[in-house]
This record gives C-alpha cells, sequence and structure tokens, in this order.
C-alpha cells in the first residue's frame, strides 16, 4: 500500500489502530472453506467474548480467522486495525516462542507455526512462573524480551505496510463509490483534498482489484493449459491401449466363419480318396480334425497348408484301428483377417 495513502487516512482520522487493551483477542480454526459475513462471525463467535454484545473486528488468514471483541461504542465508519495484528505481523516470519514487550502494559505474544495463538497485556510483573505457564501450554520454549522502542518501530512499520486487502478486511463501511463519496466528503475539511483523496483510493482500488483478477485470470489459464495437456496424454494414452486391444482381438478373437471352414475343410477328401472325417471341431480359432484313411498322413498336411486361412498345422497323432485304417489327427490355426 502506498505510504502517501495511509498519511491520509491516519492524517484525516480514517484509519485508527486499536490498542491492546482496549480489545480481547481469540483465534479459531474453520474445519472447511467458507465465506464468513460479518453477520455470520457476529452469530458464531459472539460466544467467546467476555464483552456483553461486543463488536467483532476479524481476519481470516488461510484456515484460521483472527477476532478481537471490543465495546460496540468504540465501533465508528472508519477503518480499525487491532495494535496486535500489526505487531504479529512483524513477529511472524520471527523463529516460534513468547515475545514480552517491556511496553505498559507489558504486551505478550504467543506465535507458533508463523500463526498468533495468544495475545495479551500484563499489569503485573512477568515473572517466571508465569512464563513457565505460558510455556506449558503452547509448547514453546524460546522466549523472547523486548523493549518499548522495539515495540513502536515494528507498529508503525508494519502500519507502512499494510496492504489494500487488509484495510478491506478492517473497514467498517461499506465499500462502494456514493458511500466512500459521502463518508470522505464529510470526513476531510478541504474539498480539494477530498476529491484528490477520493480519486487516489478509487484509482488505488481499481488498480488493485484488476491486479487481482489478472493474477487469478492467469492462474486459471495456467491450470486449464495443464489439464488440457493432461488431456491429451490420456487421450494418447486411451488411443494406444485402443490399438493394443484391437490388435489383440484381431490375434487372439479371430471371428470364425463355420460354414466356410468346413466346406473348405471337407473339400480336403477328394472323391477318389480312400478317406473319410471322422471328427472335426473349431474352437476358439483352433481346428482339430480326424481323418480315417489308408493314405499317408503327409498327403493331407500339405492340402491343408494350401489353405491360405490356416497356420500352424500339424500331425497330432496317427492311430492304427484294428481293421487297418489309420486315424490321423490333424490341428491348425484359422489366421487372422489382417494377416
Amino acid at each position: 500500500m502506498h505510504k502517501s495513502i495511509i498519511q491520509l487516512l491516519l492524517k484525516y482520522d480514517i484509519l485508527k489502530v486499536i490498542p491492546m487493551q482496549e480489545s480481547f483477542f481469540q483465534v479459531s480454526t474453520l474445519t472447511k472453506k467458507v465465506r464468513l459475513s460479518p453477520e455470520l462471525i457476529q452469530l458464531n463467535y459472539e460466544k467467546l467474548s467476555p464483552i456483553v454484545n461486543p463488536a467483532i473486528l476479524s481476519y481470516k488468514e488461510e484456515n484460521v480467522i483472527y477476532l478481537w471483541f471490543l465495546k460496540k461504542q468504540q465501533l465508528n465508519e472508519k477503518i480499525l486495525i487491532p495494535e496486535s495484528f500489526l505487531i504479529y505481523k512483524a513477529l511472524r516470519n520471527k523463529q516460534d516462542g513468547i515475545f514480552i514487550f517491556k511496553t505498559v502494559p507489558k504486551q505478550i505474544y504467543v506465535i507458533k507455526e508463523k500463526r498468533l495463538q495468544a495475545a495479551f497485556v500484563s499489569y503485573d510483573a512477568v515473572d517466571s512462573m508465569n512464563i513457565s505457564i505460558i510455556k506449558d501450554e503452547y509448547s514453546l520454549t524460546n522466549v523472547v524480551m523486548l523493549d518499548e522502542k522495539e515495540h513502536d518501530k515494528a507498529l508503525q512499520s508494519e502500519l507502512q505496510r499494510l496492504t489494500l486487502q487488509e484495510l478491506l478486511a478492517f473497514m467498517q463501511f461499506k465499500m462502494d463509490k456514493e458511500n466512500l463519496k459521502k463518508f470522505f466528503v464529510q470526513k476531510l475539511t478541504y474539498p480539494l483534498v477530498s476529491l484528490l483523496f477520493i480519486y487516489m483510493f478509487m484509482s488505488y482500488t481499481q488498480g488493485y482489484f484488476m491486479q487481482k483478477k489478472a493474477d487469478i485470470l492467469t492462474q486459471e489459464y495456467q491450470t486449464l493449459k495443464t489439464k488440457n495437456s493432461d488431456v491429451k496424454n490420456a487421450i494418447r494414452k486411451h488411443n494406444q491401449e485402443v490399438d493394443k486391444l484391437e490388435q489383440f482381438v484381431k490375434t487372439e478373437f479371430v471371428p470364425v466363419e463355420p460354414f466356410k471352414v468346413t466346406y473348405d475343410l471337407y473339400k480336403i477328401i477328394k472323391s477318389e480318396d480312400k478317406a473319410t472325417v471322422s471328427f472335426f471341431a473349431v474352437t476358439n480359432g483352433i481346428v482339430k480334425i480326424k481323418i480315417k484313411t489308408n493314405d499317408n498322413a503327409i498327403k493331407y498336411l500339405k492340402r491343408f497348408n494350401a489353405i491360405a486361412y490356416l497356420k500352424d498345422v500339424v500331425i497330432e497323432n496317427t492311430f492304427k484301428q484294428r481293421d487297418g485304417y489309420k486315424i490321423h489327427t490333424y490341428t491348425m490355426k484359422i489366421k487372422a483377417t489382417h494377416e
């Protein structure tokens, strides 16, 4: 956020920092991704407040919502930023621990896994016993003592770093053009300054949301591009699988035309041959045929091999009967149509 806008917000009392001792802090974990309106926050979290009928400031961070309860008369048409929120921002990138500022009253912050777990003030001396209790409660060992100057420096630094998203989260008036114009004209002393400020704020807001929209669209485009690539790969893989399946079907599940096969195989035995077919069967593209004859088995083997759609013709066995006739058993495969 531009420092000039922050300075104007502070100068004209539009932005106000709520002192830590004037609010009560709580943190809650969200079990699912939901959009929380101010009314829904009031309904769900008011019971956590020690203040009767409180006003609630909130800030959502991933699956965590930070809550600050304060008296309703403190709530007005301003941007109200909790002091503990600003200090938390300054501390969250440091190591986990208990941070104690030697301010009046003393301020104590508990940060774990870059999340604010607790924030409270103490008007009494913070002794080793109190620190030990906090350590045990939050399973922390690191304790950092900081002076008032470090507190003020962190507060001012984070105040200047406030983002538009953070300002909007703590804004107590409706964010529309007419309300903004009316609000700023009432709040600002000089019309020229008010118009300039409105222009700056609205321009910055518009630019911010346009950039956010551009970022979202870019991300969606990249996601769709990735998904499109995944779809192409899936289609290519699918086609490969289909080709393999078709090849398998052509090879292993040969379409058999029973009448043609029967006719051609029976033609193996010519009228002048002293032979008969004693057994014939076609199963899954494999033909088995037995011929009763006195002829040599090779004679019929050659005839089978002459049929174009047969392959792997073999003489399985030859059995001589008591009447002197031989039974030649042949097996063969029917070729796939593409072979």
